[in-house]
């Protein structure tokens, strides 16, 4: 064998082993189940919230659906913290220490996908609206529920087995029935399932929760400084909305547009 073939031989197999480790990679932070999103399209669910190194300056994705940071969110505003942030303003990923409580700060959208790299995206309103009310049988396939100690709801993909040994109550009165210990968990979420963890919000620097909520931006903007999110409540609200304000900080789940 001449050089020239064993250097490109020698490419040829590192150029296999990269792809097989970027392969590897993509299939542990997202989930295989898809969602219909409207016009024929379809979605695949990022396995964890975004979430922001204050100390090494990056941004990255939880690698399980049940991770927050919790109260921590309230040291945005001190200097000292080295920690995580995962509630962001509107559209903040060039900025997302951002914490002021004026609209004007928030007034270009900047997808925080584009900080992790692939094709990763924030869901618009009509794509969530899409998947809650507008997919097939889309109301048999959302959930109050309880994974480990974490509360949230779970939204089913569109082709849904039920594991064996799994149970699923749909809609939002039935939290008790579906809780989940992490090996049935693990089940649920191989055959496609998301879970969506309460987040509790921020409001400037102060964070804010109730016994059961969570909140998280669309891409999708409104009016002079609205925008709108996707939330739900311990009032057993769910559902897309419109807020006045552009501030306050909420979670993100990216997607995927499956190809």
């Amino acid at each position: 064998m001449t050089k020239k073939s064993a250097f490109s031989l020698t490419k040829i197999v590192a150029l296999a082993l990269l792809a097989v480790v970027a392969t590897g990679c993509k299939k542990e932070v997202m989930v295989e189940g898809g969602f219909s999103v409207g016009q024929g399209r379809q979605v695949k669910f990022a396995k964890g919230n975004v979430y922001y190194n204050v100390l090494t300056k990056t941004f990255d994705m939880y690698k399980n659906q049940t991770e927050v940071t919790g109260g921590y969110n309230d040291s945005i505003d001190k200097p000292n913290y080295h920690g995580y942030i995962d509630l962001f303003g509107w559209g903040t990923a060039n900025n997302p220490m951002l914490y002021t409580e004026k609209d004007e700060d928030y007034a270009t959208f900047e997808d925080w996908g584009t900080k992790l790299g692939g094709n990763w995206r924030t869901l618009t309103k009509d794509e969530w609206k899409y998947i809650m009310k507008k997919r097939p049988d889309a109301k048999k396939k959302y959930a109050f529920a309880e994974v480990g100690h974490a509360r949230g709801i779970i939204l089913l993909p569109d082709i849904w087995t039920l594991p064996d040994s799994c149970v699923f109550f749909p809609g939002m009165d039935y939290i008790d029935s579906n809780q989940f210990d992490a090996r049935m968990w693990k089940k649920m979420e191989n055959a496609g399932a998301v879970f969506l963890p309460s987040t509790g919000y921020r409001e400037g620097p102060t964070y804010k929760s109730t016994w059961f909520e969570g909140r998280y931006w669309t891409s999708t903007g409104d009016f002079v400084n609205g925008a709108w999110g996707f939330g739900f409540d311990a009032l057993r609200k769910i559902g897309v909305m419109c807020y006045a304000h552009r501030y306050p900080g909420f979670a993100v789940r990216l997607v995927e547009d499956v190809k």
